[in-house]
């Protein structure tokens, strides 16, 4: 399948990497990068958007707690490390959504 779109590419990156966490695969640092690539790339292509794709706010919606969820699948460390992760991804959708207050008017 051809993905072209930021969007795509995120639901295709979270999609790999909470599939690979629900099958019992462990974290699979080279999905985790994949993904927190994309993020940063969202924030950067949206930053002087007024709206972001359905299609991502719906990955972003349940991304973190798909994530916290699945964590529980493991022992530690590796707990901790998806948890972390989740952490990471929450900061990572608060800037590809946050509005840039330097474009704002002053009142």
């Amino acid at each position: 399948m051809m993905v072209d779109s930021v969007e795509q590419r995120l639901a295709q990156a979270s999609g790999d990497f909470l599939v690979a966490l629900r099958m019992n695969d462990g974290f699979q640092s080279n999905l985790y990068d994949a993904l927190t690539s994309v993020l940063s790339e969202c924030a950067v292509q949206w930053q002087s958007e007024d709206c972001i794709p359905r299609l991502a706010v719906n990955v972003m919606v349940d991304l973190v707690i798909a994530t916290q969820g699945a964590a529980e699948l493991y022992p530690e460390p590796v707990r901790q490390q998806v948890y972390d992760a989740s952490f990471h991804f929450n900061d990572l959708i608060g800037e590809a959504v946050g509005i840039d207050p330097v474009g704002n008017e002053e009142s």
